[in-house]
């Protein structure tokens, strides 16, 4: 017998051994399986972190050593903390803020004299005292001047909240750069003084900056996830007109008594001297309306000018937001990293600019909610260049941006050079001139100081007072050079001289040109769209509220207007969905089983109407419009753009680079273009469908103002129904951006498939001799002397329109929302929505664009004359050819 067979039958040919062998072998295949599912899901969570870094959602994080990261953590959590706490109703927030208004005044003298002190510094060069004792006194002027404004500023929260924001968005970038290297100084036997460093967190201050993102994320996510469970953890803490006037009360605003705007006949139940309600009990709270101690319904409203409440109620929301800004800036500001482009510069620069849209789409649906925007807009444009200067140093950015950056940056975007220069000429031209101004009287103070101690040096030369000189460094101010490279024979200094003549040399009518075209942009969507279009849709639910139509009138009546509205290039779709939410809940309510059935009803409509003017902007006006040459040239419709757009939206589907192009772009102009580019209408709709992701906040911010009414908590969704309506809309922006820039990269071959535009190619053409006989034409030196002058004019017209409009708009405007009444503005006329200042910016506004419009004719008038007289661009090219 062998062996074999005398084995039990347990052994590995037996039943349990082949049992064994097929457990190893399922054991195995499940692991492979589990591996393969886990190699997948890894690759899924780096496609969609790739995806998020490249859509600006999360910053690009590189890898940092553990311990180093919790340092950085906790040194940047520290002041967020402090922040929130000082400044937000989750810590002392309303405390500080009543402390700030009752002591307002102080805040003004703080900058007034850190205003002086500075100004003095820079008169008297501070830059060049090199003495030892007038470091001293510079360093200590420069401390008492940092501690004045942050002072002045926190003060000067009374009466702008959003103040101290400001200051910590500015200081948090420099305060992270102070920490690279913590170090102390000791002084040796011989007395040179050495340097110890505590703290090096890497050698390489760039590789520093790029570990900063990650912290900054991560303290964001904390501070928002925070405020969202404080907010919706306690009803005291919702959003809501009870939390509102209780905050306002404890601070010490000052309730609306304004006879025209505001609640005049509660003024009897309010003592201004103690700055005490009737209305208000014991323990500093509100009383609910309907209570027997209230002030009446007809009061509850009385804080709706205090933005002082909704700071301190969203500030932890803000901070977190400023963080989130803070770490893409450190990206996009390190060399470095693959998003420190060009590229990368224009997303956020094109998301600034995108946000004013949102604004301007949200203006009149919140006013707390957009004038948070628009202040955190202008803030961040000053910090990035600020820390831009911090992370480089002056002198090592200058190069590194001449060398590298702006380089790449002109190669890429060389041809929106004017573009930019307009916007700065727009922007910053009062502070230039401002700038040059100061410089004259530096100079002029440089002259007087040479000619005193000269005189000085004259009559008393001693050489007491040789040493004296030298010892404080004197005189104060920079000594003034002779020579050809010299600036005693300048008006203003040196550096401004030389910049007065690089600004000076500039193509001015261009540049002018643009500065008046987005003057116009931003008038038009910052009065016609956020003024007059509300306007207009506020008194329409004034009247359907007195004259109690029914659901279906209502409906007609909203779907005639809406889509009148929609067929207005500049107008969003935003303010018509929320007027859906708003007016049309109401009345379809006890139609359609309550509030859920009217809900839908109105999203419903609210689709229908987006739809149906999508139909008629692409087939009425776009395809119209795309049978004329000229309007197809004028949208680059031969450009790679264009192109790529035409093969994305023409793919069937619901691709995610389809659908956010037709969310993401302007209503108008997006469904316009489709028509140009002969596209067929049902894809184009069912790309569409996906509004609805825009659309239903939108319409539930409406529902949650109506319910506001008669439920506190409803306040608060409205607010965050809209601060999502903002979030939808600038993503999709984004992504749309992103797949653009995806499929040129990707899909080269079949976009240069596409076929050229014959005609559009032709007139091309002509057009680069039209605009090479237009620029000589209208070159700044051979324009005639009143034409010069008459386009300056146009543009300071505009200046000072965009300042008045943009700066001092409560002083152009009265406080008007969709959800006011027109009664409530003065003496119930809707034209007194525009104050005296308003019209004067109004009436520059359009003195300017008449102006501009009169300059396009005549310059267009003077081509003409020149190409009919053979002396034109495409004359002499025919010549030449000949």
């Amino acid at each position: 017998m062998n062996v074999s067979d005398s084995q039990p039958s347990g052994g590995k040919s037996g039943p349990i051994g082949k049992m064994t062998s097929g457990v190893q072998h399922l054991g195995r295949n499940t692991v492979n399986k589990l591996k393969d599912v886990n190699d997948k899901i890894k690759d899924a969570e780096k496609k969609v972190l790739n995806v998020a870094q490249d859509l600006a959602l999360v910053p690009p994080l590189d890898p940092i050593p553990f311990p180093w990261f919790c340092l950085l953590m906790i040194i940047t959590i520290l002041p967020l903390v402090g922040y929130i706490m000082s400044f937000s109703a989750m810590g002392w927030g309303r405390d500080c803020m009543k402390f700030a208004v009752d002591n307002h005044n102080v805040g003004y003298y703080c900058l007034f004299f850190c205003f002086c002190i500075m100004s003095s510094l820079y008169i008297l060069d501070f830059s060049y005292w090199e003495s030892k004792c007038m470091r001293i006194i510079r360093a200590f002027f420069l401390v008492s001047s940092a501690i004045l404004f942050l002072v002045g500023t926190f003060f000067s929260a009374a009466d702008y909240p959003y103040s101290p924001l400001v200051v910590f968005m500015l200081i948090m970038p420099f305060y992270l750069l102070a920490w690279r290297k913590v170090s102390k100084r000791k002084r040796r036997r011989d007395g040179q003084p050495i340097t110890i460093t505590i703290i090096a967190f890497t050698s390489n201050f760039r590789s520093y900056v790029s570990w900063l993102p990650g912290p900054l994320f991560f303290c964001a996510v904390i501070a928002s996830v925070a405020w969202i469970i404080w907010a919706f953890n306690d009803e005291k803490h919702a959003w809501s007109s009870k939390t509102r006037d209780t905050y306002a009360y404890y601070v010490g605003c000052e309730p609306n008594f304004d006879a025209d705007t505001g609640y005049p006949d509660c003024a009897a139940k309010y003592t201004g001297a103690t700055k005490k309600w009737d209305c208000y009990d014991d323990s500093k709270e509100y009383t609910a309306i309907g209570d027997s101690a209230n002030c009446g319904a007809a009061c509850a409203e009385v804080y709706d000018t205090c933005l002082d409440a909704f700071m301190i109620w969203a500030m932890p929301f803000l901070a977190s937001l400023v963080y989130f800004f803070i770490c893409f800036v450190f990206v996009f500001l390190n060399p470095d990293h693959k998003n420190a482009s060009p590229q990368a510069f224009m997303k956020l620069f094109l998301c600034i600019c995108f946000l004013f849209w949102v604004a301007s789409s949200l203006a009149a649906s919140n006013a707390g909610i957009t004038n948070a925007l628009m202040a955190f807009i202008l803030v961040a444009c000053c910090m990035g260049a600020l820390v831009a200067c911090g992370v480089h140093g002056v002198k090592s950015f200058q190069k590194d941006v001449e060398n590298d950056f702006i380089n790449k940056f002109k190669e890429k975007y060389g041809g929106y050079s004017m573009l930019f220069k307009g916007m700065f000429i727009l922007t910053c031209g009062p502070a230039v001139l401002g700038y040059w101004l100061i410089s004259i009287v530096n100079q002029f103070i440089r002259w007087v100081l040479l000619l005193l101690f000269i005189l000085y040096y004259l009559l008393f030369c001693t050489r007491e007072y040789d040493n004296y000189r030298e010892k404080l460094g004197l005189p104060l101010t920079k000594q003034l050079e002779g020579g050809e490279d010299g600036d005693k024979k300048f008006l203003l200094t040196l550096v401004a001289h030389k910049q007065k003549e690089t600004i000076i040399n500039w193509e001015w009518t261009p540049v002018i040109s643009n500065g008046i075209g987005i003057g116009i942009f931003v008038q038009v969507m910052g009065i016609l769209v956020t003024k007059i279009t509300y306007l207009l849709l506020a008194m329409l639910r004034q009247k359907i509220e007195d004259e109690g139509w029914g659901p279906g009138f209502v409906s007609t009546l909203m779907i005639i207007i809406g889509l009148s509205l929609f067929l207005l290039p500049p107008v969003p779709g935003v303010p018509i969905y929320f007027m859906c939410g708003l007016m049309l809940v109401e009345v379809c309510e006890p139609h359609m089983g309550g509030t859920v059935g009217a809900t839908f009803y109105a999203v419903f409509l609210g689709l229908f109407l987006k739809l149906l003017a999508c139909a008629c902007q692409q087939k009425i006006i776009g395809e119209n419009l795309g049978s004329s040459v000229a309007v197809r040239q004028m949208v680059g419709i031969n450009s790679s753009l264009m192109r790529t757009m035409r093969v994305i939206l023409s793919k069937p589907g619901l691709s995610m680079a389809k659908c956010s192009i037709l969310i993401g772009g302007p209503d108008w102009p997006t469904s316009v273009l489709c028509g140009i580019l002969k596209l067929d209408l049902i894809p184009i709709l069912i790309g569409t469908l996906p509004i609805l992701i825009l659309i239903t906040p939108t319409v539930l911010s409406g529902l949650f103002v109506y319910l506001g009414q008669t439920h506190d908590w409803a306040e608060t969704l409205s607010t965050v129904c809209l601060s999502a309506t903002g979030m939808a809309q600038s993503g999709s922006m984004l992504v749309a951006a992103f797949y653009l820039e995806k499929t040129i990269a990707e899909c080269g071959d079949e976009i240069d498939a596409v076929e050229i535009d014959l005609a559009v190619e032709e007139a091309d053409k002509k057009a680069k001799f039209f605009a090479t006989d237009y620029h000589t034409v209208t070159a700044w030196p051979v324009l005639p002397k009143w034409v010069r002058i008459f386009l300056l004019v146009a543009l300071i017209n505009m200046i000072f329109s965009c300042y008045l409009t943009m700066i001092f708009s409560t002083s152009c405007f009265e406080t008007f929302e969709m959800t006011s009444k027109v009664a409530d503005l003065p003496g119930g006329n809707a034209m007194n929505l525009f104050k005296g200042l308003g019209w004067v910016a109004i009436g520059l506004f359009a003195l300017s664009t008449i102006q501009f419009y009169i300059f396009k004719s005549w310059a267009g008038k003077r081509v003409k004359q020149l190409q009919e007289n053979g002396e034109g661009a495409e004359k002499a090219a025919e010549n030449n050819v000949l």
